[in-house]
């Protein structure tokens, strides 16, 4: 299977939250030495401030920051077992298309193209019990007490049928091409308890092998199109 690496969005981000929570706990710091070398009362409280809102960015970046990790280790987990799975060089796996829109930078996690079709994949590392009912997802894990609780999970088909569209806006003419949706759930304490999605699947990452048909689907021309198409993507 090749591979083609577009963005480093996740990481991106990710270092962003960081550097933030890293600037403010510098701007704290250097306030309060400053405050105690010169004995100025105003910067000392200026110092003591600048605490207090590095404690803020911290507590507000820090989940942030957690998510972006989480996301980046399940998009690893995805791309292991990818290579894994067989897939011959007439399969090439893209990674981290950038997408724009309504003034939102973001990424589609893996774009698969090869004679068992089109894939897009959208990657989630979550644990617990994923639920999904009557265009509703919800997520239920147990703390470390053993209690459960909600979690926080979104709409992830939502936003796999969002960068299928956008997809289809980017390769232009497709000739009813179909494309096969997947959120690949890649944690493996998670547990699945999906019913009535429709048009794309939900699977466990072991579970992939079944979305990944070996019947031909695609002829070397449409593969040689989209592969085109992509690679002009590539910076």
């Amino acid at each position: 299977m090749k591979e083609v690496f577009f963005s480093d969005y996740l990481r991106k981000r990710a270092r962003k939250s960081v550097v933030v929570c890293v600037a403010w706990a510098g701007i704290a710091l250097t306030l309060l030495l400053a405050g105690i070398a010169t004995g100025i009362a105003v910067i000392l409280a200026s110092g003591a401030v600048a605490v207090v809102v590095s404690l803020f960015v911290a507590a507000r970046r820090g989940p942030i920051y957690t998510a972006y990790r989480c996301g980046i280790r399940g998009e690893q987990v995805l791309r292991i077992h990818l290579l894994s799975s067989g897939l011959g060089d007439d399969h090439t796996a893209y990674y981290n298309l950038p997408l724009n829109g309504n003034g939102k930078a973001s990424d589609i996690d893996c774009i698969l193209v090869g004679p068992s079709g089109l894939f897009v994949f959208e990657t989630k590392h979550h644990h617990g019990l994923i639920l999904y009912r009557n265009g509703t997802w919800a997520r239920i894990k147990a703390g470390r007490r053993g209690t459960l609780y909600w979690g926080q999970l979104g709409n992830p088909s939502g936003q796999l049928y969002c960068n299928i569209r956008r997809l289809k806006e980017l390769l232009g003419k497709t000739d009813g091409l179909w494309f096969n949706g997947a959120v690949v759930f890649t944690n493996p304490r998670v547990i699945l308890d999906v019913e009535g999605l429709r048009w794309v699947k939900a699977v466990a990452v072991n579970d992939l092998k079944q979305i990944l048909s070996k019947r031909t689907v695609l002829s070397a021309e449409q593969i040689d199109r989209i592969n085109a198409r992509l690679s002009a993507f590539v910076k």
